[in-house]
């Protein structure tokens, strides 16, 4: 590689020293360098021979390379004359190549001591090296200190034949120094001053020293007032403690962060996050640089998601969350102070009805009032959560007595059936209530909800508005429950279900006019199970629709196989639950009749009326519909649902079927007698059909054909019975004086 781009190479190198550059540049000129006067060439700054080689390319580069430096550079034989000057020497001494080169050295070094320059010579000479600091003259006459780095440079045999010196102005590194502190100085003061967040400085004593704009508007104080108020004006008291003990550990050198309550100057208080670093100056410690922000709106936001978390968004009320921990607190409080905690489960009936018919915007208002009334009647200790739905808790901490449940139960009872006015609309409501008692009933949160849950449907079993403390034999029935619902889903799953059918007879005309379809469970075990066993527990579970909708048709199909094998058609009755009648319904029912092309007509609809009344307003709509279609309806079991004439008067019923527990009795008991013949007077004034159920003696049957009684049903005629025996029952009916035929 030639001796040029070796030089290029080395000065681009951050690890190279002047010292390798110069030898270089030696070795190109090693026979071009004198020691006599220099020659008059200008555009030089060395001294060399009368050949062509001064003046080669190589030469050229190695010179301009060496004139790139700041320092400056000397060459410097071992007789103290001065061989090489670049362009740096002749800014740092004043001195021109021309003029210096061929010069002794001591002519740089007047103000410098002569036996201290000599002493560094020979320290170079003999380690090969020397640096330090030295007095050079001017060539003005004034002073000139240097940094100056010395190496000697020896021949093949190791005699020393040269001194290379690099010397550095320690004014101008100061200058350059002071330029670089002052930007920084300045790009600090650009940070300090424009920092968004507020920024300030402390003192060891604990006093503020400088502040930034920020801190001024956060705090509402000016700077000059900020020196010089006290801390305490600063910060909320409650938080000074554990600001002082950060204080202490940042001037101990650790950094401290913290969130603390600051105050305002107008005595508002906000959050703040506040960060604590020693400042350091010469490995020294001497006050506290702090970082403040505004942390108001961060911890509100988590304040809010931590409250929505834990609290139920439509009443406020404490949610499953909040409800374990607050139970897990009160049991941990009971063991210690050996008292109980009461448990209270509850949930409003009807509920339903009143959020299909009213609206949920009406049922959600309905919750919040509750949920008020709940918080105004518990202590401050205790708690009302809300499960979700219609489901409360109230927890009752510090209880006594089994008693003191038992009495504010009664309370709860009568504050929620209070009646409750919803947008100008006045309704009234019940609740049930199943309560439980740490220890007694659990020991765990989900084992005393778990069982006041149990002890709540069993005050459901009891009546509206009723409440029943939790008992062992509870989860007994509670797992019986669970077993005839999952054998009951099995049933309608595996097709052990199966249809009786029961006459109907006009005892005008003596003619049979309809049959009513009653659905059975045959269980593989218990063997027939009638419905009073199983339909309450499928619209509970919701099966009720699966079961209904098989049962509707199925008795449509056998309806038309009964037509088809030639047997005179009668209306099939169908006892539908209200929580079937909806549009998917309609669209069921229409669906099978189309399929197996029967007439709506051939169809009657029962529905009874203590669960009509409950759901009349849902209902109603699609009842109407259903009349639309065709199809007949009648309220069965009359009597039971204290329905009035007004309801009467809306509903589209055809048939209205007196309840057998009115029939048993009549023609003895002087009540039943009179229900009797005031339904039968008022059902023929409305000009709908009466149907006496639960017939079983003819002095029944008198009685009812004297008061005027369209139709009879019940054992007297004819009990429920299977498709082929029903049959069988059809083509027998002339010889039992019965005429068996369409009648409309």
């Amino acid at each position: 590689m030639p001796e040029s781009r070796i030089i290029l190479t080395l000065i681009s190198s951050d690890s190279v020293s002047i010292k390798q550059v110069v030898d270089l540049f030696f070795l190109e000129y090693e026979r071009c360098i004198v020691m006599t006067p220099p020659i008059d060439i200008s555009t030089q700054h060395f001294q060399p021979a009368e050949t062509d080689m001064g003046n080669t390319p190589k030469a050229m580069t190695a010179l301009a390379l060496l004139n790139v430096t700041r320092d400056a550079m000397v060459a410097i034989s071992m007789d103290g004359r001065i061989q090489f000057w670049n362009a740096a020497a002749e800014r740092m001494f004043g001195y021109r190549a021309q003029d210096i080169l061929g010069q002794t050295w001591g002519l740089i070094f007047l103000h410098d001591n002569p036996v201290m320059r000599d002493m560094r010579w020979q320290e170079a000479v003999s380690l090969g090296k020397w640096d330090g600091e030295i007095q050079c003259q001017h060539a003005r006459g004034t002073q000139v200190t240097a940094l100056s780095r010395w190496d000697v440079e020896r021949d093949a045999a190791g005699n020393p034949i040269r001194i290379l010196m690099v010397n550095t102005s320690i004014e101008q590194c100061s200058r350059l120094l002071g330029a670089s502190v002052q930007a920084t100085k300045q790009s600090f003061e650009e940070l300090f001053g424009h920092h968004p967040d507020a920024v300030f400085a402390f003192d060891r004593e604990s006093r503020l020293i400088s502040a930034n704009a920020a801190l001024e508007k956060l705090t509402g104080y000016p700077a000059q007032e900020l020196m010089t108020i006290e801390l305490e004006s600063l910060i909320k008291k409650t938080s000074l403690g554990p600001l002082r003990q950060c204080f202490r550990k940042a001037l101990s050198g650790e950094p401290q962060s913290m969130e603390l309550m600051c105050l305002h100057r107008d005595r508002s208080e906000f959050e703040a996050s506040i960060s604590l670093l020693p400042n350091i100056v010469n490995n020294v410690i001497v006050g506290v640089h702090g970082i403040i922000r505004d942390i108001s709106d961060r911890k509100d936001s988590e304040r809010k998601v931590l409250y929505l978390a834990n609290h139920d968004a439509l009443t406020g009320l404490p949610n499953r969350n909040l409800l374990y921990d607050r139970m897990q607190h009160a049991i941990e409080h009971a063991r210690r102070y050996k008292t109980l905690v009461g448990v209270l489960f509850m949930d409003l009936n009807r509920f339903k009805v009143i959020n299909d018919s009213m609206g949920h915007d009406k049922g959600d208002l309905l919750l919040q009032t509750i949920a008020q009334r709940l918080r105004k009647i518990v202590r401050d200790e205790d708690t009302v959560a809300r499960l979700g739905g219609d489901e409360f808790v109230v927890v009752l901490e510090h209880v006594s007595d089994i008693q003191d449940i038992e009495r504010f139960s009664n309370d709860l009872l009568r504050v929620v059936c209070q009646p409750v006015s919803l947008d100008g609309v006045t309704i009234s409501i019940s609740t049930s209530v199943g309560g439980c008692v740490y220890p007694n009933d659990g020991v765990e949160p989900y084992q005393l909800l778990k069982n006041a849950d149990l002890a709540m449907y069993t005050a459901k079993e009891l009546g509206l508005g009723k409440f029943c403390l939790y008992k062992p034999e509870m989860n007994e029935k509670a797992v019986e429950r669970l077993s005839r619902e999952n054998g009951l889903r099995q049933a309608i799953e595996s097709k052990q279900l199966l249809l009786h059918y029961q006459p109907r007879l006009n005892i005008n005309t003596n003619q049979i006019t309809a049959v009513e379809a009653l659905v059975r469970w045959d269980h593989p075990e218990k063997g027939l199970i009638y419905p009073t066993y199983f339909i309450e527990l499928a619209e509970e579970t919701g099966m009720i629709n699966a079961l209904g909708s098989w049962v509707f048709s199925t008795a449509c199909r056998q309806l038309k196989e009964w037509r088809d094998a030639g047997l005179q058609p009668t209306k099939m009755s169908i006892n539908v639950s209200v929580k079937q009648l909806d549009d998917d319904f309609c669209e069921m029912a229409t669906q099978v009749l189309e399929g197996l092309g029967l007439p709506p007509s051939y169809i009657e609809l029962e529905i009874t009326e203590s669960a009509l009344m409950v759901n009349l307003e849902s209902t109603y709509d699609t009842l109407i519909k259903l009349k639309g279609m065709g199809m007949s309806l009648s309220i069965d079991d009359f009597g039971t649902g204290y329905s009035s004439l007004n309801y009467l008067k809306r509903l589209p019923i055809d048939t209205l079927k007196i309840d057998k527990a009115f029939v048993r009795d009549i023609g003895e008991d002087p009540d039943d007698t009179a229900i009797v013949n005031a339904t039968i007077a008022m059902a023929h004034s409305m000009e709908l059909e009466v149907v006496a159920e639960g017939v079983v003696t003819y002095e029944q049957l008198d009685f009812l054909q004297n008061a005027h009684c369209d139709e009879i049903q019940g054992y007297l005629l004819c009990q429920p019975l299977p498709p082929a025996e029903i049959e069988t029952y059809f083509k027998t009916c002339e010889l039992r004086g019965i005429q068996y035929s369409w009648a409309h």
